[in-house]
């Protein structure tokens, strides 16, 4: 059987460069907590918009299902994290994992009691299936840490996915990908051609985005009223 596993931050580019001018802006921590899923963004998103930057934003999602062949009974699994693709209704049978992702999740650290986001490929490996891992064209493979197990590599060349896949499973990495992002997520998920289920509540974030630009306006006030103080202006 084989598993067609795509986490959406695939879709997120960010700067790979250490020298890139905005490198810094995307300097995230990333843990799946609530705080993480939710509330750290607003912050993140100030950052830019207060330096006359727009948002981050997912791309390329639209189509990407057409690159793939479907067996009759296939479904499609989906959660926010992507620890859950070694779910106990997705991973039996399965002989085949191939992963599109920002991210090859084969362990980057001590494998912890359950199945994580980082490291739930390693149990598939554990389980004798054959691993693969399609980095999207914006991803530089070798800044990522050796994988814990046997894991093929490679950038995705694009066009049609060769066989036939019998389960799949899309995961919204809200810790890594931002809410104002989730309306492609949700596109993507409507988009697939196949029966879905959900293994976690996985619900269209808040994000207000005419309240950051008011905040936004008012810091900017401050900031000229006080460098008129200084006589900066």
């Amino acid at each position: 059987m084989r598993l067609l596993v795509v986490d959406f931050d695939y879709f997120f580019p960010v700067p790979q460069d250490p020298q890139d001018p905005l490198a810094f802006l995307y300097s995230w921590a990333h843990f799946e907590t609530p705080y993480y899923l939710g509330e750290v963004w607003e912050e993140r998103a100030l950052a830019f918009l207060l330096r006359g930057l727009p948002l981050p934003q997912a791309r390329g999602w639209e189509g990407f299902w057409e690159r793939f062949a479907f067996a009759p009974e296939a479904r499609l699994y989906y959660a926010d994290s992507n620890a859950l693709a070694f779910h106990s209704d997705v991973h039996q049978g399965v002989r085949e994992v191939m992963l599109f992702d920002a991210h090859h999740d084969a362990g980057y650290r001590p494998l912890g009691v359950e199945p994580a986001c980082d490291d739930w490929m390693v149990y598939y490996a554990r389980q004798g299936a054959r691993l693969r891992v399609f980095y999207p064209s914006w991803r530089d493979p070798s800044l990522e840490p050796v994988p814990a197990v046997p894991v093929e590599r490679v950038k995705d060349p694009g066009g049609p996915v060769e066989g036939v896949f019998h389960r799949v499973f899309l995961c919204r990495s809200g810790a890594w990908v931002p809410p104002w992002a989730d309306e492609g997520f949700f596109a993507l998920l409507e988009a697939a051609p196949l029966p879905k289920v959900a293994l976690e509540v996985v619900a269209r974030r808040p994000v207000d985005l005419e309240g950051l630009r008011r905040r936004v306006r008012e810091e900017a006030f401050g900031l000229a009223f006080l460098e008129r103080l200084r006589g900066l202006r």
